[in-house]
């Protein structure tokens, strides 16, 4: 139980100031973000990776527990639906465009 002896860190922000929907609206919006971000990432640093790479795995785990956590706590898959209908539309608007060249 050595972590019991550790102090807990000092809040960043106090939340307690806040209406618990305020935090509720704030800790979403940060979950989407933090999604965002790694999503990305993954496009950047991890997608071309084998898909047998353990660190592809663990990148690709972690997504899916945010998208898990972001629908339960929206309430639906909307936003989820929406992050990923516009990168289905740009891939589509770059082949369309490709195609349109012929």
């Amino acid at each position: 139980m050595e972590l019991m002896s550790t102090p807990m860190p000092e809040n960043l922000i106090d939340l307690g100031q806040y209406t618990r929907n305020d935090v509720e609206l704030i800790s979403r919006e940060f979950l989407r973000c933090v999604y965002l971000d790694t999503l990305e990432s993954f496009g950047k640093d991890y997608a071309s990776l084998d898909e047998e790479d353990e660190t592809r795995k663990n990148v690709l785990a972690t997504l899916e527990a945010f998208e898990h956590t972001i629908a339960v706590l929206d309430g639906s898959e909307e936003f989820l639906e929406a992050v990923h209908s516009e990168a289905s539309e740009e891939e589509a608007t770059a082949e369309d465009a490709e195609f349109e060249r012929f």
